[in-house]
C-alpha cells in the first residue's frame, strides 16, 4: 500500500511545483507591463491588479517559487497603493496586505535581503498613512527601525547601501517623542547618508537623500550640489516611477532652497 502511495505522493507534489511555476511566471508577464500606459506619478491599475492574483496562487501552491511570489506581490502591493492608488484609506488598506504578506514569510526566510527590504519598505509607507505620532505610538517605527537594522547586519552594501540610507531618513523624519520615541537623530542621519553617498554616488536616492540630511543640518548651499546630480541622472527602468518620484521631490526642494 506504501509502495502504491509513494509514486502518486510525486506527481501530486510534481503538479503543484508545476502549477506554483506556472503562476508565478503569469504574475511576472503581468507585473512587467505595469507601468504600460503610466503617465507622470500615475499607472493605470489593470496591468498591477492583473499579476497580484497570481502571485498569491504561487504562494498557496508553495514549492520553489514561494519566496520570489512572496517578493513579487509585496511589490506588486506597494505599488499598487503608491502609484495607482489616491485615497490614504486604500493606501492604507494595501499596504496592510504587504505586511500581512511580510508578517508571515520574513520569519520564514530571515535571510533573504529583498524579502525583508519590501517589508520594511511596505511597513514605512503603512506608518506614513497612519502618521507619524500614531505609528509611533503602535510601535510601527520601532519595528521599521528593527528591520532596517536586520536588513544592514544581512547585506550593509545591498542595493547601494539602501539599508543605512533607509534607517537614515527614519531619523531624520521622525520627530523624537517624549516616552514614546527617545532615538531620532538628525545628526547621526547625516553621519550615515555622508558614509552612504561617498560609498555610491552615482545613485539617485542617494543624492537626494543625502541633500534632504544636509537641509535638515543646516547646509542647504551643500545641499544644491547633491540636488542637481540627483535631477541630472535618468530614471532606471526597472524603478522608472519610483525614480520619477524623487525627481520632482528633488526638483520641489531645489526650488525652495534657490528661492531664499
Amino acid at each position: 500500500m506504501i509502495k502504491a502511495f509513494l509514486p502518486f505522493l510525486s506527481i501530486v507534489l510534481i503538479a503543484s511545483s508545476s502549477m506554483a511555476q506556472s503562476n508565478f511566471d503569469e504574475g511576472m508577464r503581468w507585473y512587467s507591463q505595469r507601468e504600460s500606459g503610466a503617465s507622470g506619478l500615475k499607472a493605470k491599475p489593470e496591468h498591477i491588479n492583473k499579476a497580484i492574483p497570481f502571485f498569491i496562487k504561487a504562494i498557496i501552491d508553495g514549492g520553489e517559487t514561494e519566496l520570489q511570489a512572496a517578493i513579487y506581490l509585496m511589490r506588486s502591493y506597494i505599488y499598487k497603493a503608491r502609484f495607482t492608488q489616491e485615497s490614504n484609506s486604500d493606501k492604507r488598506k494595501t499596504f496592510q496586505l504587504a505586511k500581512e504578506v511580510g508578517d508571515k514569510l520574513v520569519p520564514k526566510y530571515p535571510l533573504s535581503t529583498e524579502l525583508r527590504f519590501e517589508y520594511l519598505s511596505c511597513l514605512g509607507q503603512w506608518g506614513e498613512v497612519l502618521g507619524v505620532f500614531r505609528a509611533a505610538k503602535e510601535g510601527v517605527v520601532d519595528k521599521v527601525k528593527t528591520q532596517m537594522e536586520a536588513l544592514i547586519r544581512l547585506d550593509p552594501e545591498f542595493r547601494n547601501g539602501v539599508g543605512e540610507r533607509a534607517l537614515a531618513v527614519l531619523n531624520l523624519r521622525v520627530p523624537k517623542i517624549p516616552f514614546i520615541l527617545s532615538w531620532p537623530d538628525k545628526k547621526k542621519s547625516l553621519r550615515m547618508t555622508t558614509n552612504v553617498i561617498n560609498k555610491y554616488p552615482n545613485d539617485i536616492g542617494n543624492n537626494f537623500y543625502h541633500a534632504e540630511a544636509l537641509v535638515e543640518n543646516g547646509q542647504k548651499d551643500q545641499a544644491i550640489s547633491y540636488l542637481q546630480r540627483a535631477l541630472s541622472m535618468q530614471p532606471a527602468d526597472e524603478y522608472l516611477l519610483e525614480d520619477r518620484y524623487l525627481h520632482m521631490e528633488a526638483k520641489q526642494m531645489l526650488e525652495r532652497l534657490q528661492e531664499r
